[in-house]
């Protein structure tokens, strides 16, 4: 299976007035081509960080790739100039970033903000762009296509705003598309659309997805495979079906007892104990073992290794090398 888009051990430090701290952590995993892949966890675990490093979108007075490579097929862009990257980006690969309502410029119109991208990388007329983008807004389900081209963003709802970001990225047809949280501010009607959507254009163009969320139902619901972070690694790497059927890492199986079940509904819904860990602090062990209920001494002293099992890839002291809880 040919792979657009492999990260290799990376690690990511931010300095600021004098203090470093260490968001991303050996962070490794791959997209194939034509695959969905999900990035889950809690809320600072660094998923928008590792996509923004692969994007080239870290401040660069402030933030360091310290080590560890990234690879778009097998051409290596994280040493890439400024210059160079504006070439991939929006190109080659794509991103949708977080909140629709805020990501569009409110001084511009729809059309205007659509022009950008083609007129860069395609350098494509000022006619044929309009022909473009009103066929392009079309093809994402947006009506009056040849009048919403002359908006502005306040003018549209937020599924409508939604689907123009998704507009955006897939302009110049990219290889890869990055959605970062894209349905967390809309309504379960619309997100379930916008999850149609990207099924779809995933089957029409043979593109690759990165879903970014924290949302276990997107997931189940989109992704082909799907990677667990945790305080800036990934703990946990698995076919979609066998991360649900079978989690190996207690982080995992902590964020699955957490959905609600219909069958328990009397009863309290589970969470995990403790805090996710500061970037600031030091780990010599196990990250999550302070809120582990089955952490030992060595989990907390000595980082574990990673266990392989066919397509299943956990990071944890409780598993033997056959991938079965000792």
């Amino acid at each position: 299976m040919e792979t657009v888009l492999t990260v290799k051990d990376l690690n990511i430090q931010f300095t600021k007035d004098g203090e470093v701290t260490k968001p991303i952590r050996g962070v490794t995993f791959h997209v194939n081509k034509s695959e969905i892949l999900g990035i889950v966890g809690e809320s600072g675990c660094g998923k928008s960080v590792t996509t923004k490093a692969v994007m080239g979108l870290l401040p660069k007075k402030s933030s360091q790739i310290t080590q560890g490579e990234i690879l778009l097929g097998e051409q290596r862009i994280d040493q890439l100039s400024d210059k160079e990257m504006q070439h991939i980006r929006g190109n080659t690969i794509s991103m949708i970033f977080q909140e629709p309502m805020t990501s569009l410029n409110p001084v511009f119109t729809i059309g205007q903000q659509l022009s950008e991208p083609l007129k860069r990388h395609q350098k494509m007329p000022k006619k044929e762009r309009r022909t473009t983008i009103i066929n392009a807004l079309r093809s994402v389900g947006i009506p009056r296509a040849d009048e919403i081209i002359d908006e502005y963003p306040h003018q549209l709802s937020g599924g409508m705003r939604q689907r123009v970001m998704i507009t955006l990225a897939l302009l110049c047809n990219p290889d890869i598309l990055i959605a970062d949280e894209p349905t967390t501010a809309l309504d379960v009607t619309i997100q379930a659309q916008i999850l149609r959507l990207l099924k779809a254009l995933r089957q029409e163009r043979e593109m690759s997805i990165v879903m970014i969320t924290h949302d276990l139902g997107v997931v189940a619901e989109l992704c082909d495979r799907v990677i667990v972070m945790y305080a800036g690694n990934v703990v946990e790497e698995a076919l979609i079906n066998d991360l649900f059927d079978e989690p190996l890492h207690p982080y995992t199986q902590g964020l699955i007892r957490s959905l609600p079940n219909n069958n328990e509904r009397k009863s309290r819904l589970y969470s995990i104990e403790g805090n996710v860990p500061k970037v600031t602090e030091q780990m010599l062990g196990c990250a999550f073992a302070n809120r582990c209920e089955f952490a030992t001494e060595k989990c907390v002293n000595s980082a574990p290794p990673t266990v392989v099992n066919g397509n299943h890839k956990v990071r944890c002291w409780l598993l033997t090398e056959d991938g079965v809880m000792a």
